[in-house]
């Protein structure tokens, strides 16, 4: 076996056994952030997919939301619902650091509530918050101040929600009101183009009948 094919088959190795190590930590997290948890919720029953495309240095690898956890791949699957393209210093600064402009500099191809949502789920992955919540992770709410300290916590989120939710009352609003204004102006044409027509044939009518007349 060649060198370079050794080269390969190694780096090829470490990459698997960082995808495992991903798969699991993050996985871990999922299961027992119950913020994190719910943020994701759609994203789990709807088994989400990411690519994560870096391009300094070039590489790519793919996230699924499932039941079961995260799971990190190599191979592409035959879906991908939010394409994220990045650099490994942004992905450092914005998992370890949770730097928001790093964040911003990613280019998101999906679905604009998908690219949201994304967003949001980094700051809650980063280590920054990690840090800060993994007390929580461990804690059953066997009291009314520990209940209490939890409904604080997911308070902000299902706020979020909440207003996600009226805008899209709101657009579904807008949209039945411009499908009416559609329907009103289609019946306007067709009563425009009767009258129109009926106009068009009396004036042929009376043109013809005096030109038969004189």
């Amino acid at each position: 076996m060649s060198e370079t094919q050794q080269s390969k088959d190694q780096s090829h190795i470490l990459l698997n056994i960082l995808m495992i190590a991903l798969e699991t930590v993050f996985s871990f997290v999922l299961k027992h952030d119950r913020v994190i948890r719910l943020q994701a919720k759609n994203w789990i029953e709807q088994k989400i997919t990411l690519k994560i495309n870096s391009y300094i240095p070039y590489f790519d690898f793919y996230v699924q939301f499932t039941p079961q956890g995260m799971l990190f791949d190599l191979q592409r699957p035959e879906k991908i619902d939010l394409e994220v393209n990045t650099t490994l210093l942004d992905l450092i600064r914005a998992f370890i650091f949770a730097n928001r402009r790093s964040i911003k500099h990613m280019r998101l191809q999906g679905d604009a509530l998908l690219k949201d949502q994304f967003r949001e789920l980094i700051l809650h992955f980063s280590l920054p918050q990690l840090l800060a919540d993994w007390k929580e992770w461990f804690k059953q709410p066997t009291d009314d101040q520990d209940s209490v300290a939890s409904k604080k916590r997911i308070a902000p989120l299902l706020e979020k929600i909440e207003q996600q939710r009226t805008q899209i009352n709101t657009l579904q609003i807008e949209v039945k009101q411009y499908k009416n204004q559609i329907r009103r102006m289609q019946q306007n044409q067709r009563w425009t183009i009767i009258i129109f027509s009926a106009i068009t044939l009396f004036l042929l009518a009376l043109l013809l009948y005096n030109w038969l007349a004189a």
